[in-house]
């Protein structure tokens, strides 16, 4: 690449900040019919910027250049009338960033490489929950995470002509089935799947794609409960995705709030009935909303996993067998969790039972 010039904006300049407003509406609501897009702002100016108002000095206004980022992006789509119909993703954000942008984009930059987890789980995918689930806690109530589909060139060998790794495969279409259950559910090739670089892309892989399909389907299915929680999250603050603490704060298994850190006694690490590596019950869980239960598979090779069911009944999604009842106080229980069907749980009532139906119809489960 050619070294250039580059700059960026200066959200306190009202003459900058007319200029670029005028271009959002002019080239992206208007030109382009976008109904959303990606206000990237990085990891923000230099730390020696300088801005026309005299009170943000570059170290001082750092971290609130998102804030202003993501204000300017709405203020844009309020002046266009479009607001209800348009919305737009940050990748970078502060405190009062979740009132004007649609949802917060974390840590999708990722390669999507088993390899590099060492088979012990403590990698990318716990990171990008811990990343979600954290974000909520902090006031970011839509986080979520695109899924990378951008794989090290390397991994293509030439003895399958070519073709997709398994660890990069199965870690592509893990971090599809964390991620149908959060806010927003989308892919990206990270912008390095190019033929000069030194990544490829999966798109092209049938698996994958066959597992994109179904997961996307999954993820519409939810539609009807997703409106629901975003509507909490927009009037009363929740987290569309939750650490199982906010509903079960008496459960001592959910006393740490880090998803990838669990007690000392935890840590122990050992290998369980299937092969799998444990530590403990030191297993990642998070919710949506308080219907539904998600245990995720972070490492590679699992087929089958011990979980744990916080209090209360319990009905197993791929199988609709209810594996707890109204008077559990929690338990462990094993299942099977082959790429395509992780542990998935959800409440006995009437939303989840349309949410069901839906996958019914569309051939998902039954």
């Amino acid at each position: 690449f050619k070294k250039g010039k580059c700059g960026m904006i200066d959200p306190t300049n009202p003459s900058a900040a007319s200029w670029f407003k005028r271009t959002i509406k002019e080239e992206l609501l208007d030109y382009a019919s976008a109904s959303f897009w990606l206000a990237s702002a990085g990891t923000g100016p230099p730390m020696d910027a300088h801005y026309t108002s005299a009170s943000n000095d570059g170290l001082a206004f750092h971290n609130s250049y998102g804030e202003k980022w993501a204000e300017l992006n709405r203020e844009a789509i309020r002046e266009a009338g479009r607001d209800g119909d348009s919305f737009f993703i940050v990748d970078s954000a502060f405190g009062g960033s979740a009132k004007h942008a649609g949802t917060t984009s974390l840590g999708g930059d990722h390669i999507a490489n088993f390899h590099r987890d060492a088979n012990d789980g403590n990698g990318v995918l716990r990171s990008i929950l811990n990343g979600i689930v954290n974000g909520g806690f902090s006031g970011l109530t839509h986080a979520h995470c695109a899924v990378s589909v951008a794989v090290p060139r390397q991994l293509k060998s030439s003895m399958t002509k070519g073709a997709m790794d398994s660890k990069s495969r199965e870690m592509i279409c893990r971090w599809f089935e964390m991620t149908a259950f959060t806010a927003l559910f989308r892919t990206h090739d990270g912008g390095s799947c190019g033929a000069g670089g030194g990544m490829s892309c999966a798109y092209d892989d049938e698996y994958v794609l066959d597992q994109l399909a179904r997961w996307s389907d999954v993820y519409v299915a939810l539609a009807e409960y997703r409106l629901q929680l975003l509507n909490e999250a927009s009037f009363q603050g929740y987290p569309v995705v939750r650490h199982p603490v906010l509903h079960f704060p008496n459960e001592e298994r959910f006393n740490c709030c880090s998803i990838s850190v669990g007690s000392k006694k935890q840590k122990k690490k050992s290998k369980d009935g299937y092969g799998n590596v444990s530590y403990g019950d030191d297993v990642p869980s998070f919710m949506l909303g308080d219907l539904i239960y998600v245990v995720p598979v972070v490492k590679s090779g699992v087929v089958k996993t011990k979980v744990y069911l916080p209090s209360g009944g319990w009905i197993h999604l791929w199988t609709e067998d209810q594996v707890a009842g109204p008077h559990n106080i929690g338990k462990t229980i094993e299942v099977m969790a082959p790429v395509g069907e992780p542990p998935v749980f959800v409440r006995d009532c009437d939303m989840m039972h349309r949410f069901m139906e839906e996958l019914r119809q569309g051939g998902i489960i039954g």
